[in-house]
């Protein structure tokens, strides 16, 4: 075992071990002699401690790495709120910081996961002058503590800033972002202290990700975004001026005013991938230019498509149903589906069904016929007979393909029901083949009383035509 172990050289081992954390690459040093000189001299470590004693054993490995000069391309400390004595541990971080400093880290995460009232004193201002810094993630930590009143040395070096759970005032972030003039990427988190957000003369920046409180207003004038993901209250929060290049957006808990993405849609000719999850206000978008769509509710959008997108090569829509639906639910669903679009994947979630008065679904007909290539379904839930809740469900949908994740129950009163179905005539659904699945996508016989006699409780049926 341990001359096959022995066939790679100590920088491929290095690459392997940094795929793993820091506990798992760990338990690869029994391998051989080989396995344990890299993991000794690993570049990449992260640590999560949740007890003091579990301390001394970090204190011991960066000891050696500090004695022995070992490089450190990533730094990582997180803890738990089991983490007792805390007045003795943040020395020890300062220590551990100034060795990954002093080897040369590029990459320094910390994360406090209790974000107590006791928080650790970070040294911003001495790691920002490291020349070999590219990522600093920041969760739950005092940088105030550490502010000078003159402002940071310029870091040239940083690509990646991540600030979470931080109090920051509005000066302090301006001096921080104006000493990092060649960050790529940037990630405010849900950030006490700041009334007005204001992200400009950011030439390189590329990537930002804002999780605001309800009382916080964004500015963002950055010429070169590329991707921007926006968790708010009130769009109008947002205003985004001069951000031509814009290629994603990614919307979450937000509720959209009129104009808002159409505003945003027709500034940013560049724009391929549009992600909408828990919104409100849901209107008309403009997919010509749109490559993904994406939405995800409990609230069935009243989304127009503009015109038809020959480049939309991705649609996905994801409804949570309620306990009570109707004819008037599915008939919303298929005037959403028959969008002069075909949707690529459908996700509806259940937590039970009830029968559905199919009479008040005849005058729907009129409604374009959907094209959805996948439909995905999960009930929580089953008792009783579904046949008219199939029948609304693909009178609705029309798909293609369908995944069902549900109870045997469930499942056997879907397949006769289907079955039956298509042996009418004519058969309009678009459905040609049934499999069944169990959890471990083993395939199971779709007769329904080898489905009733299974002792299953979920399994996963796929009707493929």
């Amino acid at each position: 075992m341990a001359a096959t172990a022995d066939i790679f050289p100590e920088s491929v081992i290095h690459k392997i071990l940094c795929y793993l954390s820091y506990g798992e690459a760990s338990t690869m040093r029994i391998l051989s002699k080989t396995w344990l000189q890299a993991w000794s001299t690993l570049p990449k470590l992260e640590f999560f401690v949740e007890y003091f004693e579990e301390t001394q054993i970090v204190d011991a490995i960066m000891e050696t790495y500090r004695e022995n000069k070992i490089p450190i391309d990533k730094f990582g400390f997180s803890h738990s709120s089991k983490l007792n004595r805390r007045d003795q541990v943040f020395p020890l971080i300062d220590k551990w910081l100034d060795t990954a400093l002093q080897n040369g880290v590029r990459d320094i995460v910390y994360v406090d996961f209790l974000c107590s009232v006791r928080l650790y004193p970070f040294p911003i201002s001495n790691v920002l002058a490291a020349n070999s810094l590219r990522e600093l993630d920041l969760k739950g930590c005092d940088i105030v503590h550490f502010s000078p009143s003159t402002g940071f040395a310029n870091c040239h070096s940083l690509r990646k800033l991540s600030l979470s759970y931080i109090f920051v005032s509005k000066k302090l972030l301006q001096t921080l972002l104006n000493s990092c003039p060649f960050i790529e990427s940037f990630t405010l988190d849900r950030c006490s202290g700041l009334v007005k957000i204001e992200l400009m003369n950011l030439q390189k920046l590329k990537s930002v990700s804002l999780s605001i409180n309800r009382n916080q207003r964004v500015r963002i004038e950055a010429p070169s975004i590329e991707h921007l993901f926006y968790n708010g209250y009130l769009s109008r929060n947002l205003v985004v001026v001069g951000c031509h290049n814009l290629k994603s957006l990614e919307l979450s808990y937000v509720k959209i005013c009129n104009g808002f993405l159409d505003d945003i849609i027709s500034r940013s000719q560049s724009l391929e991938v549009l992600k909408i999850q828990y919104c409100l206000g849901i209107s008309q978008i403009e997919t010509s230019n749109l490559l993904s769509l994406e939405y995800i509710g409990y609230q069935i959008p009243e989304l127009k498509i503009a015109k038809e997108s020959s480049r939309l090569k991705h649609s996905k829509i994801v409804l949570h149903g309620n306990n009570n639906l109707d004819a008037a639910w599915f008939s919303m669903l298929r005037k959403l589906l028959s969008n002069p679009i075909s949707w690529s994947q459908v996700l509806l979630c259940f937590p039970e069904y009830n029968e559905i008065e199919m009479r008040d679904l005849q005058q729907h007909h009129g409604v374009a016929s959907p094209q959805v290539d996948v439909l995905n379904v999960n009930i929580m839930r089953s008792y009783g007979e579904c046949s008219t809740f199939v029948d609304a469900l693909l009178w609705s949908c029309n798909p293609r393909r369908l995944n069902l994740s549900s109870t045997v129950e469930m499942i056997t009163c879907f397949v006769s029901r289907l079955m039956y179905m298509k042996n009418l005539s004519p058969w309009h659904s678009q459905l040609k083949e049934i499999k069944v699945f169990d959890g471990k996508n083993q395939e199971l016989q779709l007769t329904s009383g080898e489905l009733a006699s299974e002792d299953r409780k979920d399994v996963y049926f796929l009707l493929d035509w």
